[in-house]
């Protein structure tokens, strides 16, 4: 008599935690310095909320490896929210880090 395994399968480094409130953090992600890749990779999870922390603290909305993707959220800025600047742009400044930015 043959059983299915239900184990559900473990995406962090052995001894990491693969979750961080309703987002699955895979690696090479990691939830802290010692479950990822490198410094790029390290998400801190701050009350249920992933956090990119290389990239000043950018919220993780979901890791795609498959399409080796990782969304993010970036503050929204309008000309109508802050009238005495209006050439106001935000940036975010990826240097060496192995990530681009796709629109």
């Amino acid at each position: 008599m043959a059983s299915a395994s239900t184990a559900i399968p473990k995406y962090a480094k052995t001894g990491c935690n693969d979750t961080c409130g309703k987002v699955t953090i895979p690696y090479p992600f990691g939830i802290g310095a010692d479950c990822s890749l490198n410094q790029w990779y390290i998400v801190d999870c701050n009350n249920s909320t992933p956090y990119l922390s290389a990239f000043s603290h950018l919220e993780v909305l979901g890791v795609d490896l498959e399409d080796q993707i990782i969304t993010v959220s970036t503050p929204k800025i309008s000309d109508c929210q802050t009238p005495w600047n209006s050439n106001l742009t935000m940036s975010i400044d990826l240097g060496k880090s192995p990530f681009l930015i796709d629109y």
